[in-house]
């Protein structure tokens, strides 16, 4: 069962698009928890929360986001505001003592996003899967990616020629 398969999302629109949440739902990691952290919130964190219900029975959702309007008010969603200067700078951190099995990168809009990469990096385990929503927009996202996980394994990539809103990666790391 894809429990991220018709979810809600809709092309044409700057959220993420149906095929590819379609296929990260098909490479969910088994179990009845997950934990998943997201960077750039909006619109489609609450559909994807609603839809790992489907699948689980514990999940740990933590977002963060630059922007309050596009923040969840979803229950079971944690939510982290920050500011982009607190993103270039690297004054955010990630608690330590959190795991995640899904990262998904969706923001902020912009190159800031290649920011992330290193401040997650000890929050994933081997084999969690991470997520690069307009990965090829600029090449920073996805060398910074690399250079964060050098032995990524690159389960799907879509839209590398195009550069455009319908591009990301997918990865195991």
């Amino acid at each position: 069962m894809n429990p991220l398969k018709d979810i809600g999302l809709k092309y044409g629109t700057n959220s993420l698009k149906p095929l590819q949440i379609e296929q990260l739902g098909g490479i969910l990691p088994d179990g009845d928890s997950i934990r998943v952290l997201e960077f750039g919130a909006g619109r489609s964190t609450t559909l994807i929360f609603n839809a790992l219900k489907k699948k689980y029975k514990n999940i740990t959702y933590v977002t963060y986001e630059t922007n309050v309007k596009y923040a969840p008010e979803t229950e079971g969603v944690t939510v982290r505001i920050h500011t982009r200067k607190e993103l270039t700078l690297s004054t955010i951190s990630i608690p330590k003592d959190e795991k995640y099995d899904l990262v998904i990168v969706d923001g902020p809009d912009g190159e800031d996003r290649k920011y992330w990469y290193p401040l997650f990096v000890d929050n994933v385990d081997k084999g969690a899967i991470v997520h690069i929503d307009d990965a090829f927009h600029f090449p920073s996202f996805e060398h910074e990616f690399l250079k964060s996980f050098p032995h990524a394994e690159i389960l799907y990539e879509h839209g590398r020629e195009i550069k455009r809103n319908n591009c990301w990666i997918t990865a195991k790391v």
